[in-house]
């Protein structure tokens, strides 16, 4: 067999032990108002999508999403409003087989001096487990559930529009977002730009998520060409807090 083959053979095990290990998670996302003091208990349902017996192990951890919201994670109670040191598992490990289904519960036990806004991710790893005893590759796979718990009467929704550009080279305005309050907002929001008072361009763009104390960077790319003159950029940034965003900018198109 000759090296080609070999490689290919390789990657189609590779593949169809991949598709031996595999599972979901529902729901995907838990978003809850808690009390100082209290204690709640979720449940999340964990689904053996292959023919083999699955090994799981559930744990909590920190993250953030940086400025392009993309996410970092951090080891558990690391983070300044992490809620991972609040979570409880039962089971934190256990076997799942083919074809099942396995609830897991979580507790939340809430501290007393706590406000605004806390969150974590559970992870549900599967681990390698070759049950048969064959030579059979078992590869790992890991999914998150984001928690969310905002502490009941004390969570403030503001925000500002900090800047405003255009990106000649990436044809693309960008518009920062900064969360100035304690919760986490989801920011959507449109574009219209303007040559001597009549509109030439629309664009709406779909929702980021913006974590308190944070700045955010909104994308609206400009699919058509803007001819040499100059223009007004008018963006508005809805969070659903009391006021929708407006911010403004003229630029010049050499």
């Amino acid at each position: 067999m000759n090296k080609f083959s070999i490689a290919v053979a390789t990657l189609l095990l590779a593949l169809a032990s991949f598709a031996q290990v595999g599972f979901t998670i529902s729901p995907p996302k838990y978003e809850f108002t808690v009390k100082p003091n209290e204690s709640k208990t979720f449940t999340i349902n964990v689904q053996n999508t292959t023919d083999s017996v699955l090994h799981v192990k559930v744990y909590p951890n920190d993250w953030l999403v940086n400025t392009e919201s993309e996410m970092k994670y951090f080891p558990a109670s690391t983070l300044k409003n992490s809620c991972s040191g609040w979570i409880y598992i039962n089971p934190q490990e256990f076997n799942i087989q083919p074809k099942s289904a396995e609830d897991v519960r979580f507790t939340m036990n809430v501290p007393n001096d706590v406000y605004g806004d806390y969150w974590s991710m559970l992870f549900f790893e599967s681990t390698p487990f070759n049950f048969t005893g064959s030579d059979m590759i078992m590869l790992a796979g890991r999914v998150g559930c984001t928690i969310y718990s905002a502490i009941n009467g004390t969570t403030a929704k503001n925000g500002d529009i900090i800047g405003l550009d255009f990106d000649k080279k990436e044809y693309m305005v960008k518009a920062v977002f900064e969360n100035t309050g304690n919760v986490h907002v989801r920011v959507k929001g449109f574009l219209q730009i303007f040559k001597e008072d009549k509109m030439v361009y629309e664009k709406t763009v779909e929702s980021r998520l913006s974590l308190p104390e944070s700045k955010t960077n909104i994308y609206f790319p400009v699919e058509t060409e803007l001819q040499k003159g100059e223009y007004i950029l008018r963006v508005n940034l809805d969070y659903s807090g009391s006021e929708i965003l407006e911010g403004e900018k003229r630029i010049t198109i050499n």
